[in-house]
């Protein structure tokens, strides 16, 4: 999964809770999946007005689109990881070139969620246990902040792979 950590001061920490409330009011089912169509209500309001309620919606979509390719421009780059992920956080094997992952360290995370959806997660993490699973070294990451759309994001990629696992062990 494409992803990208980067750690941060104590300093930082409110920046990045600001990013990710900025980005569940975007992402809100009001903005981003805004399925009422003014047509509808054709009968109470005059057709100009509907027609131009009805393109006020997708400039504001298309707006939202560009401030997501905006806000990614200057970040680190994701790199695909092996990663295993909850709602609650994730396990990230460790690599060799990776900084030192200490426990209590707050860490920005961002992921890229192969999904039509939200498929950009931004998320506070702070790492709460570091050391061996499965005989790989990595470090156990708790999300800390966390918007509501990117954790049920997050769960339906889970559970889709879940079944995609399941299905490919009962074929074999």
């Amino acid at each position: 999964m494409p992803c990208a950590l980067r750690k941060l001061d104590d300093d930082e920490i409110a920046e990045l809770e600001a990013q990710i409330l900025d980005l569940a009011v975007l992402e809100s089912d009001g903005v981003m999946h805004d399925v009422a169509d003014w047509s509808e209500r054709a009968d109470e309001l005059p057709r100009e007005v509907v027609f131009v309620l009805n393109e006020i919606r997708a400039l504001r979509q298309q707006m939202t689109e560009l401030h997501r390719i905006v806000a990614a421009q200057g970040k680190s780059a994701l790199e695909p990881r092996w990663v295993v992920i909850n709602d609650k956080g994730l396990w990230i094997p460790e690599r060799p070139g990776d900084f030192e992952l200490e426990m209590g360290d707050f860490l920005e995370v961002r992921l890229q969620i192969p999904s039509v959806h939200t498929p950009d997660i931004l998320a506070g993490g702070e790492i709460v246990r570091v050391g061996e699973d499965d005989d790989e070294s990595g470090a156990a990451i708790a999300f800390r902040h966390i918007s509501q759309s990117h954790k049920k994001a997050i769960i339906r990629y889970a559970l889709r792979r879940e079944r995609q696992l399941a299905r490919s062990l009962r074929l074999h």
